[in-house]
């Protein structure tokens, strides 16, 4: 009975996805006006150990087209043993050295903004990233129109490399596509991706970056919604990161995004039920629902396999399997067909799309069971 109960709301979840999906979709993309005055940005690098690439975003930052003397890139060095400080200031960024313990990218982040005062704008990018020439007028434009928080439009710097990184290429088109375009032309919040996004300081000038999960990104959205704000898509402010090639280290990134999703369901959701009986709004109601797209999406085919070995009815398991999985690879395929820039994935990676969300389910019961106990970096660049 309260299993009966909790499919039942999670379905209701999925079936409100799907309609602002479908709402978005028909509405036209916001644009922002051009703004001739440019906001000063402080762009922030968190790395560990990463020699490799650390200099992709620190160049294509300062070769941006942009005021000179407008982009200051500092990177967060935690705990590096490798030669990421020196590579770094090669580069022309400032470098900070992070000595002690972190926990994950929140504890960066928290210990490098902590050390921030009057700035204007901060941008965040991981060490991999490679940031298009005009991300930051885009990115200038939209916080100049009253946005607060925004976020650009992630690409896979390597889409054919492996069958599963073209299925990070796709996923990421449907995270830009089908969930943080939609919801920003309805007026409703979007979600931080981990990279690639903007805010004003005075977001964080009072109490800092405070995040407490293994998803720090999607813990600062909540945090902006239950404030008022939201997320703001900017789909032209492109920039590219390296994607996982392997199975080993795809299972690791998904099983800390789950592991996170829990965490933030949990911290999160009597803040957000108190928020919404003080000052209900449609914008809140759903950025909490958004959060919980996957987690329904992993109960119902949890749900049909208990069906199934309960009841034994091949035909309904099939005709439920079938539908999740068609529209898995209904929205993977229209996501990637609707992307108008960055590299787009194989064939096999299109046609095999519902795979990674079968295996991106998994993660979510397992960690449900055995969630992830501490963050580990992705290795880029080998």
């Amino acid at each position: 009975m309260i299993l009966d109960v909790i499919c039942l709301a999670l379905t209701f979840v999925f079936f409100w996805s799907m309609t602002v999906v479908l709402l978005g979709l028909v509405k036209p993309s916001k644009v922002y006006r051009k703004r001739q005055k440019k906001l000063r940005f402080t762009v922030l690098v968190c790395a560990r150990n990463e020699e490799n690439v650390v200099a992709f975003p620190i160049k294509t930052s300062l070769e941006a087209n942009y005021p000179q003397g407008k982009i200051r890139v500092v990177v967060l060095a935690d705990n590096c043993s490798d030669a990421t400080v020196q590579v770094a200031k090669l580069a022309g960024a400032e470098v900070w050295e992070k000595t002690t313990p972190s926990k994950g990218k929140g504890d960066v982040l928290n210990w490098g903004i902590g050390q921030l005062k009057d700035e204007e704008a901060i941008a965040v990018f991981d060490a991999d990233n490679q940031v298009d020439r005009e991300w930051f007028n885009m990115v200038n434009d939209a916080l100049q129109s009253g946005e607060t928080v925004v976020t650009g439009c992630r690409h896979s710097s390597n889409p054919g490399s492996s069958v599963i990184s073209g299925w990070y290429t796709a996923y990421w088109d449907v995270m830009n596509e089908l969930s943080n375009r939609v919801r920003t032309n309805l007026g409703l919040s979007g979600k931080l991706t981990g990279t690639g996004f903007a805010f004003k300081y005075e977001v964080v000038k009072a109490q800092g970056w405070n995040t407490r999960t293994m998803v720090e990104d999607v813990e600062f959205s909540v945090q902006c919604n239950l404030a008022g704000g939201r997320i703001s898509y900017v789909p032209d402010a492109d920039y590219a990161d390296e994607q996982p090639e392997s199975f080993r280290a795809m299972w690791r990134q998904l099983r800390r995004w789950a592991t996170g999703g829990w965490q933030v369901a949990r911290h999160y959701g009597w803040p957000w039920a108190r928020a919404m009986a003080r000052k209900p709004s449609l914008r809140l109601f759903d950025s909490y629902f958004a959060i919980l797209t996957g987690m329904s999406v992993a109960f119902v085919h949890f749900s049909n396999l208990l069906a199934l070995a309960v009841n034994r009815n091949w035909h309904f398991f099939c005709s439920v399997f079938g539908s999740v999985i068609f529209m898995s690879w209904f929205m993977g395929f229209s996501a990637v067909a609707l992307s108008k820039k960055g590299g787009k994935p194989g064939w096999l990676a299109i046609l095999t799309f519902p795979v990674f969300s079968l295996i991106l389910s998994a993660s979510v019961l397992v960690t449900l069971v055995y969630p992830t106990k501490s963050w580990k970096p992705i290795a880029h660049g080998n």
